[in-house]
């Protein structure tokens, strides 16, 4: 907690300056000799203010040390001075300053807040500890930073029982269980930290995040029969529960329970309460399941993603690059087109979209295309070559020749793509009749393919 101390330190100074600021304004024009010490103090005291103000540090605590060397019994000068050191991080003289200033005022509450954030802020944890237990009584919020000191000081069974003494009191908190699950990772206290778990799904069964909690833990501690017992509870407990299917599936697969596994992914998928990236975990591990298991391609097939699924590039992308495993060409290229209309950048998509338009011979659709994608690739010669491509077959040499010559400046590798592309440079010149350059590029490709 960090609070900001200029109210008291203005009622600090009307109260040290009975005379107000018009006194000073005329008492400023003659020297300081002259003036009462209570007056010398008030002209310091403003002056160290005004500094300060202006982050005129050094100047500012000068001022107060004239001001404790008139008044060595005012607390408030020890704390500014405290607070002056402390923004300069000398923070041995800004302890020692500030520990005056509660001496001499010891039912200040800002003199000891000051205090303790000077501890956090060298993460002094012990000393911390101490200097904000007189601060509880204030705000509930320095309870829960006493929490955090407990367990930052490895003083893990303290905090725990902090902890406890907060949850009675004002109910259960996200930050606490979260400090609570750290300190029992940190302590490898498996055992506490399952039954901790347990106790809060025995207290509040209806609240789905605490079944999820337990099973995710489980599965992190390996207890995979615990934790599919308890997800097998979490759908017993709630029927209708979509997010239930999503720890289901994964252990009906593992268990073999085939028929289990594709009902809950079938739940997941179409369904339009969960979270996209849910659905596409899902989907993604079917996927790679169906490709080691080919006898459900057909199941796979029969799932169309549902509408808020197709916000997810990636789960676009892998049905693409399902469909067009499966040879449904047709499939895949409305799937890459989702993915260009979402990332138009994304080259992977670029390509395969370009080649298989090439492969199904819409020629004219492959020239159009991968002329406007070389505006912004214009290093990419696997568009060169795919473009080239469709010109042959669209009969028109030149412009193939044309495009290949302008991407060979971009070749910075030898590899198969390269040897291709030099092959079909061959064949054009070939073609136009010049043999030098044809024979040129057709050995560069074979030294090339030599070295594959």
């Amino acid at each position: 907690m960090i609070r900001k101390s200029y109210i008291f330190i203005f009622f600090s100074f009307l109260f040290y300056c009975p005379n107000s600021v018009a006194q000073i304004q005329n008492d400023s024009l003659a020297p300081t000799a002259q003036l009462t010490p209570e007056d010398q103090f008030q002209h310091y005291f403003y002056d160290a203010l005004m500094q300060k103000g202006i982050e005129n540090y050094s100047k500012a605590i000068d001022a107060l040390v004239k001001c404790r060397d008139l008044f060595p019994q005012r607390a408030v000068i020890f704390y500014e001075l405290g607070d002056l050191y402390f923004k300069t991080k000398t923070y041995g003289r800004a302890e020692s300053n500030l520990q005056k200033a509660i001496n001499l005022d010891a039912e200040n509450f800002w003199y000891k807040e000051k205090l303790y954030h000077l501890y956090v802020a060298q993460n002094n944890y012990e000393k911390a500890i101490q200097a904000v237990k007189p601060l509880l009584y204030k705000d509930q919020d320095y309870e829960q930073d006493l929490v955090n000191l407990y367990a930052s000081a490895g003083r893990f069974d303290e905090a725990l029982s902090q902890i406890d003494k907060l949850d009675q009191r004002l109910g259960y908190s996200t930050n606490r269980d979260q400090i609570r699950i750290e300190i029992y990772k940190q302590t490898s206290n498996q055992k506490d930290h399952i039954t901790f778990l347990k106790n809060r799904l025995k207290e509040s069964p209806k609240n789905a995040q605490n079944f999820l909690t337990l099973i995710y833990t489980l599965s992190q501690y390996n207890l995979k029969d615990e934790a599919f017992s308890a997800a097998k509870l979490f759908l017993k407990t709630h029927p209708k529960s979509h997010i239930a299917h999503v720890a289901l599936y994964k252990f009906y697969l593992d268990a073999k329970a085939y028929d289990k596994a594709i009902a809950s992914m079938k739940i997941v998928t179409a369904s339009n309460v969960l979270a996209p990236h849910l659905k596409v975990k899902v989907l993604s591990d079917f996927m790679r399941f169906v490709q080691q298991n080919p006898e459900y391609k057909d199941v796979l097939l029969e799932i169309q993603p549902a509408p808020s699924l197709d916000i997810s590039s990636r789960s676009n992308l892998e049905w693409a690059h399902y469909y067009e495993q499966q040879n449904q060409i047709n499939k895949a290229l409305e799937f890459y087109k989702k993915v260009l209309s979402e990332t138009p950048e994304n080259l992977q998509a670029i390509k395969a979209f370009a080649k298989l338009c090439l492969s199904t011979k819409q020629y004219e659709r492959v020239v159009s295309f991968t002329l406007m994608q070389l505006e912004l690739f214009p290093t990419q010669i696997e568009l060169y070559l795919i473009c080239s491509q469709a010109q042959l077959a669209l009969g028109q040499i030149d412009e193939a020749l044309e495009t290949l010559e302008i991407g060979v400046d971009y070749i910075f590798e030898e590899d198969k793509l390269t040897a291709q592309y030099y092959r079909l440079m061959a064949d054009l010149y070939k073609q136009k009749n010049n043999i030098k350059k044809a024979e040129a590029f057709s050995n560069n490709a074979k030294a090339i393919e030599l070295e594959q």
